[in-house]
């Protein structure tokens, strides 16, 4: 399975191939980078299963765009783009808001990768929804939900992150 790049300049479509080995058998993968205060941030690169070289931009044919391996110009991306919300925190702070994007790439890059995670995502997306329902009608909940949900939850996933960040790179 290849990668189809779409160039967002002269919309050529084309196919990613490696320069090292000349084989179209490349993947987006998708990994995480800490942005100020530890923020997580995903990041998407292109890799050849053939060779394993790892590539953060395509090069267009037509035009010699250069473009980097991010939706909507990949197409082929085996990562979450319909994932679920962090229903508590939507409702308490927002669906923009930057703590619901650093608590799903926490679930994301982290949760998903280990089987006590993966029961912990289902047992919340499973009982979520009730609670969600109770404390968007009440401001005293959201404000405790808030404080004792919410922001602990933020700052354990930048803890976390920042440990494995870390550990990752030594």
């Amino acid at each position: 399975m290849g990668v189809g790049v779409t160039c967002p300049k002269c919309r050529v479509s084309f196919a990613f191939y490696c320069s090292g080995c000349s084989s179209y058998d490349t993947e987006i993968y998708k990994s995480s980078a800490l942005d100020n205060y530890f923020q997580a941030r995903t990041l998407y690169y292109l890799k050849c299963r053939s060779c394993q070289v790892e590539y953060d931009s395509a090069l267009c044919p037509a035009c010699n765009t250069r473009i980097l391996p991010e939706q909507p110009f990949v197409k082929g991306d085996t990562g979450r783009g319909n994932a679920k919300k962090c229903f508590i925190a939507t409702a308490c702070v927002g669906e923009d808001s930057q703590i619901v994007k650093q608590l799903c790439s926490f679930r994301d890059e982290l949760l998903e990768r280990n089987q006590l995670g993966r029961q912990f995502i289902r047992y919340y997306y499973r009982h979520s929804p009730k609670l969600v329902c109770h404390i968007q009608k009440s401001n005293l909940l959201k404000s405790l939900a808030k404080h004792l949900i919410i922001y602990p939850a933020y700052c354990t996933s930048l803890v976390a992150m920042k440990i494995i960040y870390f550990h990752k790179n030594k």
